[in-house]
């Protein structure tokens, strides 16, 4: 079958009505893309720009879409720009003369270039796992614009199983002959989740490819920059990055909302309580029936948790 993305705003209804929202009718964004760093950059826009602007940062493998289900809950209180970070959704890709450089530095001077591009003076920035990262660094060392700072199931240090489990999901899934089998697969990796929301999500996930195939909307290019590093290298690459993420998180002044799936098994409650001790003005919520994707697996409550947070500090 083709790709039903055709039906973006049926398949949005079915999928909030799958997940439970309490919504009567569904609102879509506006698309928009910008140049930014030698990339075309794809964002959503959900409206209201009169209300307080909140930027949110997908997750590694996702793209821009994943936030909808909570952006319907959300918008009519924040004004909400969602963007697809590079090689992710429908952004361009890192050019070939940039892949020695440090992928997280790169989306680092991405983000400043967005928010940049926005004019806002004052935002909230929120991400989700590798945006959650990038989101760390980016309040540590770019404070000046943001208000407030949402941070969803990461940390700087991850749980190795959980890690390991996903990336076999997303390399069993490389390509695929058919959306339905895409479909299929997730099902059986995410079988808390309505099939309806799955396939919404996927419908922006995936694209075609020349031989009628699926596979994912992302880059998956290996970065020459670590690419000849010896596990000892690599560790030690790995432990550096962490404890660089610890510097930046312990210099975020916002006040900051920590969110863990109560099910993840990404971020361990342990090292979720280090990060409440070790920052400024930071504050833990665990989302119940959440996995690592949190904003997806339970938006109802994820949407009442940032609402909650954000309506006291902006």
């Amino acid at each position: 079958m083709s790709n039903p993305q055709h039906d973006y705003a049926g398949l949005l209804a079915e999928a909030a009505t799958a997940a439970g929202l309490p919504i009567s009718t569904v609102t879509t964004p506006t698309d928009h893309y910008v140049e930014l760093n030698g990339i075309r950059f794809h964002y959503l826009d959900w409206g209201n720009a009169h209300l307080p602007h909140v930027v949110l940062l997908h997750g590694g493998s996702l793209q821009a879409h994943t936030w909808d289900l909570a952006a319907l809950l959300l918008r009519d209180r924040y004004h909400l720009i969602a963007p697809s970070q590079r090689g992710h959704g429908d952004t361009g890709w890192t050019p070939e003369a940039d892949l020695d450089k440090d992928n997280s530095e790169l989306m680092l001077q991405d983000t400043r270039a967005f928010i940049e591009h926005l004019g806002y003076a004052k935002l909230s920035l929120v991400g989700m796992s590798m945006g959650g990262m990038n989101t760390m660094r980016y309040a540590g060392r770019y404070p000046e614009r943001l208000t407030a700072v949402g941070i969803v199931d990461v940390a700087p240090e991850s749980m190795r199983a959980g890690l390991v489990e996903m990336e076999a999901f997303r390399s069993e899934t490389e390509t695929l002959d058919s959306f339905e089998a895409f479909l299929n697969r997730a099902m059986k990796f995410m079988p808390h989740r309505a099939p309806e929301h799955l396939r919404y999500s996927l419908t922006h996930a995936l694209k075609q490819t020349d031989d009628g195939r699926y596979t994912w909307k992302q880059d998956h290019r290996r970065r020459l920059h670590n690419m000849d590093l010896s596990d000892a290298e690599r560790i030690a690459v790995q432990d550096a990055r962490a404890e660089a993420l610890w510097d930046d998180l312990r210099s975020i002044a916002q006040p900051t909302l920590l969110f863990r799936g109560a099910d993840s098994k990404i971020l361990s409650v342990e090292v979720a309580e280090r990060v409440i001790r070790e920052m400024q003005h930071a504050e833990l919520v665990e989302i119940p029936r959440a996995t690592h994707n949190v904003h997806s697996d339970n938006p109802v409550d994820f949407a009442a948790a940032l609402d909650k947070f954000l309506s006291r500090h902006v």
